[in-house]
């Protein structure tokens, strides 16, 4: 199957390099351009000591001088009165020396760029990580978990990547400056003949090389597909053992992976067309100007036979430094839509404003009220329209109804998950909105249907956000949990590794840890959305003996299916289609005979 591709994307609109690299310590890069720099120059100067050396050696001259320079008078003077094996000595001396110069810069300026590409990395993994965990709820509704999961582990690793091909381009480019810097003093004409030559390979390779991105763009995007298609099958793995459809999971896999394959083998075929193609021209024109030299310029008296060696030397020397310019430019290009998806990852502030409210929440004295509330997923259609309803400090409040009549919706709104469409939520009179959103959820706990259990222990599962936790504490919240007995039979106690999801555990004893770790952090506010629905009887008995400690003396907002849960609530409210349509206690909407005693009486049959 093929996949549809994004748009070319404008790099320039996301200023992607100041992004990207904001906050990360530039010295290190700063040192390794300073070493490239004289790393370049050594070898440079290795070169052009070598016309005077090939001299010397040839005995086309018996001494070494330098050029006029005003300073250099005195010297030359004694260089001349050295004798010819005085002089070669000198030279090889200085030769090795600027040799081993060039080489430790040379190291050091790798040094310094790898250091500043894997601390560039590390922050740049850091930024994109928080912005991910401060993201609105919205945001996760509409973004798969696997392009986030590509994004953090391989996009950004083709940004630090880019960053070591950008330093060998550079590195590239100071050498080969450094090259036409030493034929400059051998021949300018040869030398503005060369650099013309190069402009021109370095432009016909600039054509081709932008024919790359696309094919970049290509395994970049499918590679995201890719990764987003693992995580899915991998995390829903039980259905797909339940409707037993590995073998169809199994083709479409090999299917998204062949197509990878494909499209990684194609750009792969251009990438390997550089390379020979940089020799090709490098040396078959550079060969042809040096057959033009030996015409024009030795036979006229005009260069001599140790200047063509240095540029037959020089040019041999540039073939490969051309080929890494050329190779880093093209795994640049390719990478560049890495760049403008991490930095949309960066820029979800702009597109998911953060939540308002700076006040710190100091806790609920009288109510909490939902005033005239309307709210919308989509923007359209309304899951809650007009509602109204007050929870007085201490009480336990519950909301029952029929899937989709919103009582979910108004418990992820409590804690600001999602904001409101129209109307306020009031905590003594003052709008959540007002409130810090961290500070408020701190004073929150939630303990769901769907409980999330981490791939640790026991111990650090109910310990979770609150790591000053003490080993006594965290026992202490086992016990009222009713957790405490099963975590005494597992093998290391506490210290047992419960799986991924919890999945070495039992429904009823995840949900018990839920409740242990809610009780540990001793909420004020407390939301059970259905916690105990997906429990056979045993379970659901243990847990909801649980809850009822958790409840004591705590505000609580009940929703549930099974009415039996909730008799025993301060007020009881239906909802149909966002709306409240009854409330009152147990008895009181039993008397009225309306929609409450339709669904009591429902339950009532089936059991």
């Amino acid at each position: 199957m093929m996949v549809k591709f994004l748009p070319k994307l404008n790099l320039r609109r996301f200023e992607t390099p100041r992004l990207l690299f904001r906050g990360v310590d530039r010295r290190p890069l700063y040192l390794g351009i300073g070493s490239m720099f004289l790393s370049s120059l050594f070898d440079g100067l290795t070169i052009a000591l070598l016309i005077p050396f090939l001299k010397l050696v040839l005995g086309e001259i018996d001494t070494f001088t330098l050029p006029d320079l005003g300073w250099t008078a005195s010297l030359n003077q004694w260089l001349q009165a050295q004798g010819k094996d005085t002089t070669v000595g000198l030279c090889t001396i200085v030769l090795v020396c600027s040799l081993c110069l060039k080489a430790y810069f040379f190291f050091t300026a790798k040094e310094q760029t790898t250091g500043y590409e894997e601390a560039a990395t590390h922050a740049l993994r850091r930024r994109l990580f928080t912005n991910y965990l401060y993201a609105p709820t919205r945001f996760y509704d509409t973004t798969k978990l696997g392009t986030i999961t590509n994004n953090l582990q391989m996009e950004v690793v083709y940004v630090g990547n880019t960053l070591g091909y950008a330093s060998v381009c550079m590195i590239s480019v100071l050498t080969l400056l450094a090259y036409i810097a030493t034929l400059l003093v051998v021949s300018w004409k040869l030398t503005l003949v060369i650099v013309v030559l190069i402009s021109v390979i370095a432009y016909a390779m600039s054509l081709y090389l932008r024919s790359l991105r696309k094919y970049g763009d290509r395994v970049i995007e499918l590679g995201r597909v890719l990764s987003v298609r693992i995580l899915e099958t991998l995390s829903g793995i039980r259905v797909v053992k339940a409707f037993g459809t590995e073998k169809f999971e199994q083709e479409r896999f090999s299917a998204f992976s062949n197509e990878y394959r494909t499209a990684r083998m194609e750009l792969r075929a251009k990438q390997h067309v550089v390379e020979p193609l940089t020799e090709l021209a490098t040396l078959g024109s550079g060969m042809l100007i040096l057959a033009g030299a030996y015409v024009f310029l030795i036979q006229q008296g005009l260069l001599n036979t140790a200047e063509l060696m240095l540029f037959m030397l020089v040019l041999i020397r540039s073939v490969p430094v051309t080929r890494r310019i050329n190779n880093a430019r093209g795994y640049i290009l390719e990478n560049l839509s890495a760049f403008a998806k991490v930095a949309e990852g960066l820029r979800l502030a702009e597109q998911f404003p953060p939540a308002t409210g700076h006040l710190p929440f100091e806790g609920l004295a009288r109510a909490i009220r939902f005033r005239q509330v309307g709210f919308s997923y989509n923007g359209r259609s309304e899951v809650l329209r007009d509602f109204d309803l007050e929870v007085p400090q201490g009480q336990t409040v519950a909301l029952v109804g029929s899937s989709g009549a919103g009582k979910s919706t108004v418990a992820s709104l409590l804690p600001r998950f999602y904001e409101v469409t129209s109307g306020s939520i009031e905590i003594d009179g003052l709008d959540i909105r007002e409130l810090d959103p961290i500070s408020l959820r701190h004073h929150i706990g939630i303990v769901s249907q769907d409980t999330y259990i981490f791939n640790a222990t026991v111990f650090e599962n109910i310990a979770y956000g609150l790591p000053e936790a003490t080993p006594e504490q965290v026992r202490e919240a086992a016990l009222l949990a009713n957790a405490h007995e099963f975590i005494q039979h597992l093998p290391e106690g506490y210290q047992t590794f419960v799986g991924d999801r919890g999945v070495q555990l039992s429904g009823g004893q995840r949900q018990r840890l839920s409740i242990a770790r809610t009780l540990l952090r001793n909420p004020e506010i407390l939301i059970l959305d259905e916690a105990t629905s997906a429990l056979d009887s045993q379970s659901e008995a243990l847990v909801q003996e649980a809850i009822e400690r958790l409840r004591f003396n705590r505000t609580v907002i009940v929703i549930a299916h099974r009415l039996s849960t909730v008799r025993n609530a301060d007020k009881i409210v239906v909802m149909e289609k966002g709306r409240i349509v009854e409330a009152g206690e147990h008895a009181q909407l039993l008397a009225q005979r309306g929609a409450y005693w339709s669904f009591h009486n429902l339950q009532t049959v089936a059991r």
